[in-house]
């Protein structure tokens, strides 16, 4: 039976999965003022002391040895300034649930000759550097601003030669929190408040919380309360 709070990659030698060290979901506002979603998330190391003999004539995705050659896992639209998924936010102002209520799609499978591949929406160092797509993440809201996320993927391993998104990888974690907006550190307080009150039906339900309280140019993010 599959556990939340860990990613599975289909067919790789770790039928339990692995756990995460690290998630992080956030928002993020560029200075054309378009909105995006960004996720991060890293896996513990895959090392879990067993290998024998036969593993070294496996395939790459069957092989332990392989996996445990590169460490763990970072997925992640932050780690190496990728794009993330873009918010479809109307002309008007919108709740927060107006946002994640149609599944957050990226990448979608099969991409066009002209595919841009410095523009993808998440970064991945799986088996060394490698390619993910297709990505359909499906939010629900549980408590308040508590929230079960469910992420399904293609991967490519790129970096062993291959092209092909054969590969796939799930997970389903629960009891996340949302960690807030950040904006244009060109911003100031009152310009990134004018730009949430225009947007945000439930503006009243967030505050701006200071990022860097040591450093006197101070920083916010626009999160719940």
């Amino acid at each position: 039976m599959n556990e939340p709070n860990r990613i599975y990659f289909i067919g790789n030698p770790y039928p339990r999965g692995h756990a995460l060290e690290d998630f992080l979901w956030s928002g993020r506002i560029d200075e054309d003022e378009s909105m995006w979603f960004d996720f991060h998330l890293q896996t513990d190391s895959y090392y879990d002391g067993e290998f024998n003999e036969e593993d070294a004539l496996l395939s790459t995705w069957k092989s332990k040895g392989m996996w445990c050659a590169y460490g763990e896992c970072t997925l992640s639209s932050t780690r190496w300034g990728d794009y993330g998924i873009k918010i479809n936010k109307t002309s008007g102002k919108a709740f927060f649930n107006d946002f994640i209520k149609d599944n957050l799609l990226a990448d979608t499978l099969p991409r066009g000759v002209d595919f841009d591949y410095d523009k993808i929406a998440f970064g991945i160092y799986l088996i060394g550097h490698d390619r993910s797509a297709n990505h359909k993440i499906k939010i629900k809201e549980t408590s308040k601003n508590k929230f079960d996320i469910e992420w399904s993927g293609k991967i490519a391993l790129t970096y062993t030669g291959e092209s092909g998104f054969n590969y796939d990888f799930f997970t389903h974690l629960q009891n996340t929190e949302f960690d807030g907006f950040h904006y244009p550190k060109t911003w100031s307080i009152e310009k990134a408040s004018d730009f949430f009150k225009d947007h945000f039906e439930d503006f009243e339900e967030y505050e701006f919380v200071e990022l860097n309280s040591k450093n006197d140019n101070k920083e916010y993010k626009f999160k719940k309360k």
